[in-house]
């Protein structure tokens, strides 16, 4: 089912399919590389796109969070060694 009010969390589906969280978390990723619109967050979980304002969101946050680990690198990469 659609939505976020139906996602379920990473616990939940690993329960359900009876395998390790990381290999779901490794599927989960798999699929959205193919195109499959697996929408995340952190309150509702994971779960199918409702509508094209819940897609939008959660493209939104990634692209937040990617910019956020770039910045991080980009400071690691200006660093001294040793310091």
């Amino acid at each position: 089912m659609a939505g976020a009010e139906n996602g379920l969390h990473l616990k939940e589906l690993s329960q359900m399919l009876g395998i390790d969280p990381r290999i779901v978390r490794q599927m989960i990723h798999q699929e959205r590389r193919r195109g499959v619109p697996i929408l995340s967050n952190s309150k509702d979980g994971y779960y199918l796109p409702g509508n094209e304002y819940e897609k939008a969101e959660c493209v939104r946050q990634m692209r937040g969070r990617a910019k956020e680990i770039m910045a991080a690198a980009a400071g690691i990469e200006r660093s001294e060694v040793g310091q």
